[in-house]
């Protein structure tokens, strides 16, 4: 008797023995499983603009126009801008502070024209302190001493289209902006996207806005719906 309880507890041993080893094999042959992580967007492509007008907030009010200077040539999709071209923004909100404590704050709103005659929404993501282009051909030539009297050199010997071009040369790209950045630009700050219909709202703590032209404004287009 004893041994038929022996070799019953020795079966129900194995059978259990067996049944984990089972287990344990099909853990390892079907893992839980995991959600699969999300590809990473494509980088939106940055518009580098300049201010050709002053942007002065207590001139300012909704609906006004703010002209800027496309710097580089711009593609996203099909939609294409050439630089140097004039892109045009608006005014959406004027904010005056009217407590020391408060902000002054303009909000901007910008439309890309699209070479095959679509729009394209833009954001204005960082804003960068002003500045100079370099002198055109015309300003080194003025620039030049004028010779006077026989061998003279400067400005009478000097052929304009043998004078090199600003720069040239030594074009860099520009550094990839922050969302929300702002260099060279004391008591500035921006929300972006935070204002009315879209807009990126300016912030200053000083009573009257100026930026200056030849700021330099980042835009970035509204994404695509995939």
């Amino acid at each position: 008797m004893s041994k038929f309880v022996c070799l019953r507890r020795a079966l129900i041993l194995l059978a259990l023995a067996l049944g984990a080893s089972q287990a344990i094999a099909t853990g390892q042959a079907n893992p839980p499983r995991q959600a699969a992580p999300r590809p990473a967007l494509p980088a939106l492509p940055e518009m580098w603009t300049k201010l050709e007008t002053r942007l002065d907030s207590a001139r300012l009010k909704p609906g006004d126009a703010v002209r800027v200077a496309v710097s580089q040539g711009w593609v996203y999709g099909t939609c294409g801008v050439q630089g140097s071209s004039t892109l045009e923004g608006n005014v959406i909100e004027v904010t005056a502070a009217t407590d020391p404590k408060a902000a002054t704050e303009v909000s901007l709103s910008f439309t890309a024209d699209c070479g095959n005659g679509a729009k394209k929404p833009l954001i204005l993501i960082a804003v960068y302190y002003p500045i100079d282009d370099g002198k055109s051909q015309m300003d080194l030539y003025n620039s030049m001493p004028a010779g006077l009297g026989p061998g003279a050199t400067g400005r009478q010997s000097t052929n304009l289209d043998s004078l090199p071009s600003p720069d040239a040369g030594t074009a860099q790209q520009p550094p990839l902006a922050k969302i929300g950045e702002v260099k060279g630009m004391k008591h500035l700050s921006l929300a972006v996207a935070k204002g009315a219909k879209g807009s990126t709202v300016l912030s200053s703590t000083d009573r009257r806005m100026r930026l200056e032209p030849g700021t330099r404004l980042v835009l970035v287009p509204v994404p695509e719906a995939h």
